[in-house]
């Protein structure tokens, strides 16, 4: 008989909680990012983020199976994430080319956190869209098939991970961290149009963000 692959077999569900602890990192982090940009209503979207996620939480944690309205929620509540960082980023590089009151040091430590903080929203983003986010992941997709095909997945590595390996968030975390680094796959592939069109979003950002902190760091280096 043919072997099954590990993505189909079922699972017990990943927790979210570790996840949260790391959503509200990201939101702490927007909050000083945009501070440090000098944005007066620094607070509004890591207000609005803490609001979705709690909601998220709430409708999550009292049911066994995720709702249309918890999966709503939670791509809410990244969406806002990945809009607050586009707006950080336009505000640094109109920092660092048209001119800011902020010191040029300053504007390179708020790059390198901004690029960061990129990197943990686009590892939530893959974690809640591969296959239909972690429990469906749990049930074997669902049927679904994986938006990111993982080396253990291969018929090939069959004897370097167990018969039902699955991704955990720390999984994305890596991936999102390769990606916004080397601008490419490294160790997921995607393999979905959503999945390509999400990593092509982080390489284009990440490129950019990187792009604003080489020009501040030359800048400062010459004095």
């Amino acid at each position: 008989m043919p072997r099954t692959p590990s993505w189909r077999s079922v699972t017990a569900p990943e927790s979210r909680r570790p996840v949260y602890v790391a959503a509200l990192v990201i939101i702490a982090g927007q909050a000083w990012v945009a501070r440090s940009l000098g944005v007066d209503t620094f607070w509004l979207f890591p207000l609005i983020s803490a609001v979705l996620l709690v909601a998220s939480i709430a409708v999550y944690e009292r049911r066994d199976e995720p709702g249309s309205l918890a999966r709503t929620l939670s791509f809410l509540f990244i969406a806002l994430l990945v809009a607050a960082n586009a707006v950080s980023l336009v505000l640094l590089v109109r920092g660092v080319f048209v001119g800011s009151s902020i010191a040029p040091p300053n504007l390179l430590f708020t790059g390198l956190a901004l690029w960061v903080v990129n990197v943990g929203v686009f590892a939530l983003l893959y974690w809640e869209l591969d296959g239909g986010g972690p429990e469906a992941r749990a049930a074997g997709y669902v049927g679904r098939y994986p938006d990111f095909v993982f080396p253990q997945h291969q018929d090939d590595q069959d004897q370097l991970s167990p018969d039902d390996w699955k991704p955990t968030f720390y999984d994305y975390l890596y991936v999102s961290l390769t990606s916004s680094i080397a601008f490419s796959p490294t160790d997921a592939m995607p393999y979905t149009r959503r999945a390509k069109l999400v990593m092509a979003a982080e390489n284009l950002l990440s490129f950019a963000t990187l792009a604003v902190i080489v020009a501040r760091a030359v800048n400062i280096a010459r004095g």
